[in-house]
């Protein structure tokens, strides 16, 4: 569940958040879905769930040159989102360098293709075949290739590469799944990515200084702002709810400031027992629709998109805006006001409580014969230098980037970024919880904000679809 370069439309959640595509790639979910199931798990009835590592497939100690040379000449096959092309024409000649023996081949696909085509690619199989590629966290992606067996697991490397250490386990839990494959959140380590991507609070600096006001470090010094605004005849904020998704957003930091990060987590990773319905997740939806009553949002917002709003909240016409960090890009390009960024206030919890992922998860091929190249592949992909390379255009690396020149507003975002992973609370997107949720919570926000169901049906609603997910799973399995 689903932007920070001037390449990409926009950004995404659910099983298909963490592309540079955007929330617009969502209803691929239900395409992809079926499209998966539709194959045989493992890629013959002779599956038995997910792979596993022999020991002498271990990697133990980074990889060397030398190491790399006794292999001789090596294709290492590549099948990646075409949003990564920019980054990958600066990490593969830097590769090819430090192992001239291997010669990296990327295949590059638009974001529908990549995710609607990787299983059934890496099903195939044949030589040709990717080592790595592009999957998506949850259920609809990812989930099929750890349950068929397609990908292989990565904490052999990871330890190698002190990836546990260097990296916040709240940003590598949806990365994560159980040894049968059927729910993520801990587990074995199936996936890697480079960068990363939240929810947070856009808002004018100059509009903010007029109110005497500033940046709201806690939910009580937020609602208090939004307030001051509407007094003094602003627009609170502004939201772009034509996709549905912006709303629930909304809701998400809200119910942030009212939970305890394990309990949001536990519910997004199908913790047994876990339940929607609480008193914290009944007095955030009763703010959001006292929030909508009090004009905090304008007119219209039903009717507008995400891109749009991004551009009127850039021309000065509210003073906060709450989004994913994907749109700094478009705010650095082509705001006339002066934007600033800062996470999800601070609610009970005393986290940042934020909404956010790792980008596009990395998978190895289980069936690679090149598992030396593909690992080094990844630990560079993983290193300083690509960080750097990566903020330079525009995107939000794990690790901050170093004696590197980047725009302001991206600074600010890679700022709120480590401040969100010094609290370990990215708790993932509330969509990523079952295959068909990021169409619930779309629907039954919209309706609660047209007040056409209540807050306990819509808490109901949500729940309902959790359970019945969670339900059919068991039965499944």
């Amino acid at each position: 569940m689903n932007s920070n370069s001037s390449d990409l439309s926009s950004r995404s959640p659910s099983g298909v958040r963490n592309g540079w595509l955007g929330r617009t790639g969502i209803g691929l979910l239900a395409v992809v879905s079926l499209m998966a199931t539709s194959c045989t798990p493992g890629g013959g009835e002779d599956a038995g769930g997910p792979a596993t590592i022999s020991g002498e497939d271990q990697i133990t100690e980074p990889v060397t040159p030398e190491q790399m040379a006794e292999l001789g000449d090596v294709t290492l096959r590549l099948m990646l989102d075409s949003n990564d092309e920019s980054a990958m024409g600066k990490l593969i000649p830097r590769f090819e360098e430090e192992y001239p023996n291997v010669t990296v081949d990327a295949q590059f696909k638009s974001f529908d293709d990549q995710i609607s085509t990787v299983v059934a690619t890496l099903e195939s199989g044949g030589e040709s075949a990717p080592d790595l590629v592009h999957g998506n966290q949850g259920y609809s992606v990812d989930g099929i290739l750890v349950e068929g067996g397609l990908v292989r697991p990565l904490d052999d490397i990871a330890a190698a590469y002190g990836w546990t250490e260097s990296f916040s386990p709240s940003l590598l839990g949806p990365l994560r799944w159980s040894p049968d494959g059927r729910a993520f959140g801990s587990g074995d380590l199936y996936g890697i990515s480079p960068v990363t991507q939240n929810v947070g609070v856009f808002y004018n600096k100059e509009k903010l200084q007029e109110l005497s006001l500033e940046p709201p470090e806690t939910f009580e010094d937020f609602e208090a702002a939004l307030k001051a605004a509407k007094d003094a005849g602003e627009q609170p904020l502004i939201m772009g709810n034509q996709t549905q998704y912006p709303g629930y957003h909304a809701l998400g930091v809200i119910a942030g400031a009212q939970s305890e990060t394990v309990e949001m987590t536990n519910w997004i990773n199908g913790m047994e027992g876990s339940d929607f319905v609480t008193e914290a997740n009944l007095a955030a939806v009763e703010r959001l629709v006292e929030w909508e009553e009090s004009g905090y949002f304008q007119e219209g917002y039903n009717s507008i998109s995400e891109e749009d709003a991004t551009t009127r909240f850039g021309e000065g016409e509210s003073v906060f805006y709450i989004a994913g960090d994907w749109n700094a890009a478009s705010l650095t390009a082509g705001a006339t006001a002066d934007i600033g960024f800062i996470p999800a206030p601070r609610g009970v919890s005393g986290a940042h409580n934020s909404q956010g992922s790792a980008g596009l998860s990395w998978h190895m091929n289980a069936a690679s014969t090149n598992v030396l190249p593909a690992a080094a592949f990844l630990a560079m992909l993983m290193d300083q230098q690509h960080a750097n390379d990566l903020a330079s255009l525009g995107r939000t690396p794990l690790l901050p980037p170093e004696d590197t020149e980047i725009e302001p507003l991206a600074q600010e975002v890679i700022d709120t970024t480590q401040v969100v992973l010094e609290d370990d609370a990215l708790i993932g997107y509330w969509d990523y919880a079952t295959d068909t949720m990021y169409d619930t919570l779309g629907v039954k926000t919209q309706e609660l904000l047209a007040q056409e169901i209540t807050v306990d049906e819509y808490l109901a609603d949500v729940q309902k679809d959790w359970q019945v997910f969670q339900s059919d799973r068991k039965s499944e399995s």
